[in-house]
């Protein structure tokens, strides 16, 4: 199966500022990324990347093995949303085989589709320019509705799926087994502890794996008197700093952590060393936070919260939603970050 695999331009949009620097499939997913997960579970024999053209040359560099915005496609090719879900693998399998061309939609979101042309052409152009895509699906068919198959349409979603992610991807990883010093305790099964390799972990941690997995990546260094409760990753390189409390969160590669983070994802490099709150939230790469950096995550009524997306203040739906970090991020000491704010790439804050 050929198959391209296309930044969705809604998406991005609903993304900024953490798709300004990336397109919205390079996001994390637990352990892995949006596009890993995708081409492990579909198994493509050819995978073509088509982004916006800003983007491109990133891209490449960053997936080297694949083809990104190539001149020409090939209309036989599937054409797959990077935030496609998964666990409709098999209605695009049952689809593709019954159909020669088709277009299945969830909402306002192509979800798969084999285009021929002159719709192909029409797309391609769309994405490569970041325009909206749908005037170019006028007219094709047949036309399939379905729900659900796009994952997650807005940032607060990925922290929905932190765990089924986790429990996905815990399988197959090392074990804890004679890795642990005596002076430290774990709540739940050891089971749902796996270490990479050179992990350290001081004494008097504590893990509690009681409602998920907690997955320790290569060279990762946790700190006396830190409790770590699952489901959680650790990306590989990173120290979590003395009397840290981390739970349900995915921690990038080469980060610094202190404080306590809760229901978050923090992309790679990025520094929150010092005390500190940061809740249902994602932080972007190369941020750094000072010392004293919060975010509340609860409105003072209890009310849901409200995320201002592209002009429109969306209702989230939920009660407890943080912030959207992008990257170069620097905030200073004692910055206090407002309920469902989002703050633009390589902005400094205060206050």
């Amino acid at each position: 199966m050929e198959i391209i695999v296309f930044d969705d331009p809604i998406l991005s949009n609903n993304f900024k500022p953490l798709t300004y620097t990336r397109t919205t499939f390079e996001l994390p997913f637990g352990a892995d990324t949006v596009l890993d997960r995708l081409l492990n579970t579909l198994t493509p024999d050819t995978t073509t990347l088509l982004v916006p053209n800003y983007l491109k040359e990133v891209v490449k560099e960053r997936h080297p093995n694949l083809t990104v915005n190539p001149d020409s496609v090939n209309e036989d090719a599937i054409v797959v949303n990077g935030f496609f879900n998964t666990g409709s693998k098999d209605l695009l399998k049952k689809v593709s085989s019954q159909n020669k061309r088709f277009v299945i939609l969830d909402g306002d979101f192509l979800a798969a589709a084999r285009l021929s042309e002159p719709h192909l052409g029409k797309m391609v152009q769309a994405i490569k320019e970041c325009k909206p895509y749908l005037n170019a699906l006028v007219d094709a068919v047949p036309t399939f509705e379905a729900s659900n198959t796009i994952c997650a349409k807005y940032p607060w979603h990925l922290l929905d799926l932190i765990a089924a992610a986790l429990k996905e991807q815990v399988e197959g990883r090392g074990g804890a087994e004679g890795a642990l010093p005596s002076n430290i305790y774990v709540k739940g099964g050891r089971e749902g502890l796996r270490f990479g390799e050179g992990v350290t972990v001081e004494g008097f941690v504590t893990f509690d794996t009681s409602s998920g997995p907690i997955i320790l990546d290569d060279g990762c260094i946790v700190e006396s008197f830190t409790r770590i409760s699952g489901p959680t990753y650790i990306g590989r390189g990173s120290l979590i700093k003395p009397s840290s409390i981390i739970e349900g969160s995915v921690i990038g590669e080469g980060c610094k952590i202190g404080g306590e983070v809760s229901n978050s994802i923090i992309l790679n490099y990025t520094n929150k060393a010092h005390v500190g709150y940061i809740g249902h939230s994602i932080v972007g790469e190369w941020v750094n936070l000072g010392a004293g950096t919060c975010n509340s995550d609860l409105k003072n009524t209890y009310g849901s919260v409200k995320v201002n997306v592209g002009g429109v203040a969306v209702d989230t739906k939920r009660v407890k939603v943080g912030c959207f970090i992008g990257d170069g991020v620097k905030s200073s000491i004692g910055t206090q970050i407002s309920t469902g704010k989002k703050i633009g790439v390589f902005s400094h804050i205060g206050g």
